[in-house]
């Protein structure tokens, strides 16, 4: 007997002609009763009860699904932020014992500016001597981009020679130049020889306006949200339930 025969079955006095469907039932309590249980306590689910009990639990999942999911997100996004600033952190304190770099006066060279072939060797031969990455490569005349272990990487390029600008990426497959959302891509920079969540100004501004322009980007761009690195920096790593995500 088929599935949908037995759903027309549930309702109908027809179901006491097939007791072989329940193992070990006999047929008390008007159409059936689990062995060894007297009529008067039994008790048991429909086909049908069962089925609707299923559907309400999908409902439910369907439901909290995309909040658990959600939290998630949050939490991975927390946990590689504040990994990726302790360890260019570290980097960049090694490269200033390296090459006696005074933090606040360093300043690139003219050719270094939007130059992924300087960049890339910069890299190499200063703080990514200190980063374990898994990838490093040109991503274009501009940009270079660095893959880690844990799945996430960033883009960089030197914009002035005061300033190179990162682009962390939570998934390295979201990396993308100029890509800063707040939510799977953040800013971070190296200003003067210093790193920086977000750029330099953005250290003089309060958890108030870091948290208005991180919902109202000045850039007129959700892909652009320069002080939202900033903000989730002064919340400790953590990702506040104001936040914008």
């Amino acid at each position: 007997m088929g599935f949908f025969d037995i759903l027309n079955l549930v309702h109908s006095d027809e179901i006491t002609g097939y007791p072989e469907l329940f193992s070990g039932a006999s047929q008390e309590c008007g159409h059936f009763s689990v062995t060894g249980l007297s009529s008067k306590n039994c008790a048991a689910f429909t086909l049908s009860e069962v089925l609707i009990t299923l559907g309400i639990i999908g409902i439910v999942a369907a439901m909290t699904m995309p909040a658990v999911i959600n939290d998630f997100q949050k939490k991975t996004a927390e946990a590689r932020l504040k990994k990726f600033y302790s360890v260019m952190s570290q980097a960049v304190l090694r490269w200033h014992e390296q090459d006696a770099i005074e933090e606040g006066n360093y300043l690139f060279p003219d050719e270094a500016v939007r130059n992924s072939d300087y960049l890339l060797n910069w890299y190499s031969e200063t703080i990514g001597k200190y980063i374990q990455s898994t990838s490093v490569e040109k991503d274009t005349s501009e940009y270079i981009k660095v893959a880690f272990a844990d799945g996430s990487g960033f883009v960089a390029y030197v914009q002035l020679r005061s300033l190179l600008n990162i682009f962390y990426c939570i998934e390295y497959k979201y990396c993308k130049a100029e890509d800063f959302d707040g939510r799977r891509t953040f800013l971070f920079s190296i200003q003067d020889g210093k790193l920086y969540t977000s750029h330099a100004r953005y250290a003089l501004y309060t958890r108030a306006q870091l948290l208005a322009e991180c919902k109202n980007p000045y850039s007129g761009s959700k892909k652009k949200r320069h002080a939202c690195t900033r903000l989730i920096h002064v919340d400790g790593w953590q990702i506040n339930d104001d936040y914008p995500w």
